[in-house]
């Protein structure tokens, strides 16, 4: 597999048509071929006296001139001319734009899809086993370029070379392209987070999660336990719009210094009350916490899919007695993940006299593996 220059002389296709004719032939074309391609806006359109030449797609172009022919109102000619690059197009997508810039990679090799934190683009790279290292770094570094060719807003690209792993949920990145500053600042449902991606957990992929809870039927004084909170993504939205008390727990120093500052930084600092412990230790003995919260929170959410159930324990030493909601995460096997990860609740749940009274709400999130899904259930418990 070679790595070829780019070609700057290359010709194109391109209707000629009367300036008059321009705007009826791009809206005949939009009605009639919808998403298909059909002009290239990617180049310029260049005028010729009272004449504008619109670069047309070389695969759609038998279909575009019957359909033309079809329609006797427009007079044109297909003509050659030298492409001129359009600076202010944009592709959509970074296959679109390796397709057109690197032909000469297999683009089954491109990456899916990734992750924008703030200015940060995170990537994978699972199926390069086939090229050689040189090849490798070519095609990672054409990767990366394309995806802040493509994402304005990115200014740094990084592989993730490890999954998520540890007590603290990290995973080891190395840095593509840009500078090699991982803080950022990420925008969320009108909320800020400032963090560090190699320093604390955090997934832009739980947005739609997140903004769920938020918005979910959470009344006026309730109290709150964000179990694993790191940098304040459930808390903080939930805070901005609920006039609620939440606890927010994070064992990771890191995670715990952001959190911190997202509170201030959301003007939520009446409302949230952060601590850098481990929630288990809320069991072993008679602290002033302890005590506060023993016997009455209201609603717990428990983001932390690996071990969500082996905090059981704790979330029914807060709970009220007469109930309260929980917020669960687990990667659950394929193919009925929601009703796995439902027994599973219910049979950890029974060991601490409480049963589920309703299961209010229960999803697939995303797929996590071939054999895995990340489920979301919420549920309302109470003491047997």
């Amino acid at each position: 597999m070679t790595h070829k220059a780019e070609n700057n002389e290359q010709e194109g296709l391109f209707i000629r048509l009367n300036k008059h004719d321009v705007q009826s032939f791009i809206d005949l074309v939009q009605r009639q071929f919808k998403s298909k391609p059909t002009i290239e806006y990617r180049y310029k359109f260049i005028k010729e006296r009272d004449f504008i030449l619109i670069p047309l797609n070389r695969s759609s172009m038998d279909e575009i001139q019957n359909y033309i022919e079809s329609n006797r109102s427009l007079k044109y000619e297909i003509v050659s001319r030298k492409v001129i690059k359009n600076p202010k197009f944009k592709y959509k997508t970074i296959e679109d734009l390796l397709k057109e810039e690197r032909p000469e990679w297999n683009y089954k090799l491109i990456p899916k899809s990734y992750d924008i934190i703030g200015s940060i683009a995170i990537i994978e790279f699972p199926n390069l086993d086939n090229l050689s290292q040189k090849e490798k770094n070519l095609f990672k570094e054409d990767v990366a370029k394309a995806v802040v060719n493509v994402n304005k807003s990115v200014k740094s690209v990084y592989e993730k070379v490890s999954q998520v792993k540890g007590e603290y949920r990290l995973r080891n990145l190395q840095i593509l392209f840009g500078n090699d500053d991982p803080e950022t600042v990420h925008k969320e449902n009108h909320a800020i987070f400032k963090l560090n991606v190699k320093k604390t957990y955090f997934t832009p992929r739980l947005v739609t999660e997140r903004k769920r809870i938020a918005n979910s039927n959470i009344c006026k004084g309730e109290l709150i336990v964000d179990m694993f909170a790191g940098v304040g993504p459930f808390s903080i939205q939930i805070a901005k719009k609920r006039d609620v008390q939440i606890y927010s727990f994070d064992i990771n120093v890191d995670a715990y210094k952001y959190l911190k500052e997202n509170i201030f930084l959301n003007n939520v600092e009446k409302k949230i009350f952060p601590y850098n412990i481990n929630i288990k230790t809320l069991l072993e003995s008679e602290s002033q916490l302890n005590i506060l919260l023993r016997g009455k929170i209201n609603r717990i959410i428990m983001n932390l899919p690996e071990k969500s159930l082996e905090f059981l324990d704790v979330a029914c030493f807060l709970m009220k007695k007469n109930g309260g909601i929980i917020h669960n995460y687990q990667f659950c096997s394929k193919p009925k993940p929601i009703e796995l990860g439902i027994k599973k609740f219910s049979h950890t749940l029974s060991k601490y006299q409480y049963q589920i009274e309703k299961v209010i709400h229960a999803n697939i999130v995303k797929s996590y593996s071939p054999l895995m899904d990340l489920i979301s259930l919420d549920v309302k418990i109470i003491a047997k």
